[in-house]
């Protein structure tokens, strides 16, 4: 037994939970980059888009993934930002108000698209109209921001700052990387950090790939 354990006998406990609360990230991560792929895919094949896929590096750092993963994601919420942009030029102010009108019936909005698809790139096909639909509805579009932000505070916290935690890490890797010469101070430090995020993070999570599921069950 560690001298440290001697000392602090809630050190087991509190490294299972660091551990456990790594894992924890690193299935949400994984989940956030299948759900991203299957939306790039979606939007690749259906409404032309050039996104590029991307790809989890298990030997990457927590903080890398998530940069990875914001950027794809700031990838589409702007094209989708320039699409909306070229839609408040073609249509008049009542039909653009109305198309963001949540009262509006979705037929109308959907009647509305149709009638300027041809003029606006990408909205080539009634499959793609669907696609900008559900992805520019206020529900998608919070669930995009709310993961943007969430995983910009992974990045920045102390498991995503440190260097030497990796994805793929083994268990003593990920504590030698946390632990120094004050180790209980420094799991608890991480604990009060990482239990909120992770307790956000994966509903969030699950929520996103429920949402990006959902729209993608609908193509044909």
């Amino acid at each position: 037994m560690a001298l440290s354990d001697i000392l602090y006998p809630g050190n087991p406990a509190r490294r299972e939970k660091v551990v456990r609360l790594h894992q924890d990230l690193i299935n949400c991560i994984e989940l956030n980059f299948d759900a991203t792929n299957e939306l790039i895919g979606a939007l690749n094949t259906h409404c032309q888009f050039k996104l590029h896929p991307i790809k989890m590096n298990r030997n990457g750092t927590v903080r890398e993934n998530c940069d990875v993963l914001l950027a794809a994601i700031q990838s589409i919420q702007d094209t989708l930002q320039a699409i909306d942009a070229r839609l408040k030029s073609e249509l008049e102010p009542d039909l653009y108000r109305k198309l963001h009108d949540f009262q509006e019936p979705d037929a109308k909005k959907m009647q509305i698209l149709r009638n300027v698809a041809k003029g606006v790139s990408f909205l080539g096909g009634i499959v793609a109209i669907r696609i900008f639909y559900n992805l520019a509805s206020p529900v998608v579009s919070r669930v995009l921001s709310q993961m943007s932000t969430i995983l910009a505070r992974i990045s920045a916290s102390v498991i995503g700052l440190m260097a030497g935690v990796l994805l793929g890490a083994g268990v003593d890797l990920i504590l030698s990387a946390i632990l120094g010469g004050i180790e209980r101070d420094q799991l608890e430090t991480v604990i009060r950090e990482l239990q909120p995020l992770v307790d956000e993070f994966k509903p969030a999570s699950h929520e996103y790939y429920k949402t990006i599921i959902k729209i993608s069950c609908t193509l044909p």
